[in-house]
């Protein structure tokens, strides 16, 4: 049995733990390299938003400043990228966008809408036509057993389908929805 010193333990955890902040302080650096985040300022409320700039696969969208942003396009081959508020301790709310291959080959957006929709999962509130990126696009809200409220609009363009879903807990719904629905307006597809 080696032995040691509580003192030489401490330094090699201490080393350990460098290390691991030295790695994932790279990774970060080699992953924002891939996508661009820029601040700007709104002028027409008190709140800052950065933009979110996925060149890859052509998408801008607005998000609070205050909010947090897990990309993790890189692990697949479509984007996925939740954006949540960090004041938010229940992890429930969040707005997430994603943008998927179309299962069809010249889908329209009545077949993949009629995809989407699945009355036995969930309570459909509202259900309608929509733009999204100034394209022609479908919304729904709903809620579920679990409680939770969910907006979902989309579009599709060029065999691909583009998707934010807002979901917040039915008592906190109404709290983030204007934030919301000014990240869904701020969306630009290329």
């Amino acid at each position: 049995m080696i032995k040691v010193c509580n003192s030489c333990g401490k330094k090699v955890l201490l080393l350990f733990s460098l290390l691991i902040i030295l790695i994932t302080t790279l990774l970060s650096t080699s992953l924002t390299n891939q996508h661009q985040t820029i601040t700007i300022a709104q002028t027409n409320d008190n709140n800052t938003f950065n933009l979110y700039e996925n060149p890859t696969y052509g998408i801008k969208i607005q998000y609070p400043s205050d909010w947090g942003k897990l990309d993790l396009s890189f692990l697949q081959d479509s984007a996925d990228i939740d954006f949540y508020p960090l004041s938010d301790t229940s992890l429930a709310k969040n707005v997430k966008l994603q943008v998927k291959n179309l299962p069809f080959h010249n889908m329209t957006l009545e077949e993949y809408t009629n995809t989407q929709i699945n009355p036995t999962e969930e309570i459909l509130l509202e259900s309608n036509t929509t733009t999204l990126a100034d394209l022609p696009g479908y919304k729904i809200v709903f809620t579920n057993m679990a409680g939770l409220k969910t907006m979902q609009v989309w579009t599709i363009k060029d065999d691909k389908a583009y998707i934010i879903t807002y979901v917040a807990r039915e008592e906190d719904y109404e709290n983030d929805l204007q934030v919301a629905k000014k990240m869904i307006d701020s969306l630009e597809i290329k």
